[in-house]
């Protein structure tokens, strides 16, 4: 039987629920990552939500197996529980769990923890946020009253605006630089032994010209 804690009030998000139902999985997870697992819930909790705004989906991905409920949640069958997802176009999105069964994405629930959302979409190109971000745009629409969803659609957009910002900036042609004339120390040398010839053979020439006369 797997270990657990005393729920505290402050567990309320699905990263604290799992750590505080299954806190010997979740630290051995942090292990495995090279990171040290602290014994206290709290810090436990703060330690893998860490590693998940480092690692990204990847990271969540594994959490989400480590979930109490999990066997529970994938017996769910019924429309009601069965959602679609915008990040794989699966009806898949269980709303009770905040997290898609097909690929572990999660929306946005309002818990404050902005930078594990948004690691979600590290492994995406433009083209797959562009689609995402259409598809709850469209959702944000049909439930205005919905404040999650509306900042959802923010975090998204801004995302998308860093992205094209960087990119924009990649493809701007760097200035170029203009080469200034310079001397080395070898060519003035050699400047100056031509001159002083130059100016013998000039002085022989003249010396022979007035021999002439």
């Amino acid at each position: 039987m797997k270990n657990t804690l005393p729920t505290p009030s402050l567990a309320q998000n699905r990263i604290d629920y799992i750590v505080y139902h299954n806190p010997d999985d979740v630290a051995k997870l942090l292990f495995d990552y090279g990171f040290e697992a602290p014994e206290d819930p709290t810090h436990l909790a703060e330690a893998i939500k860490e590693l998940t705004r480092k690692k990204g989906r990847k990271v969540i991905k594994e959490l989400i197996q480590l979930h109490p409920d999990k066997d529970a949640i994938l017996k769910l069958n019924t429309a009601q529980e069965d959602n679609f997802c915008g990040a794989c176009s699966n009806d898949s999105y269980n709303t009770e769990s905040n997290f898609c069964r097909a690929c572990g994405h999660s929306n946005y629930a309002g818990t404050g923890d902005e930078d594990s959302f948004l690691n979600q979409f590290e492994s995406y190109n433009d083209k797959a946020l562009e689609r995402y971000y259409q598809t709850i745009v469209k959702r944000s629409n049909a439930n205005a009253e919905d404040k999650n969803l509306a900042q959802e659609v923010q975090m998204v957009w801004n995302e998308l605006r860093i992205r094209k910002e960087a990119k924009k900036k990649e493809e701007e042609p760097k200035p170029h630089t203009q080469k200034t004339f310079s001397i080395t120390k070898d060519e003035l040398i050699l400047f100056g032994v031509v001159f002083i010839a130059g100016a013998l053979v000039g002085h022989g020439l003249k010396f022979n010209m007035n021999n002439v006369k």
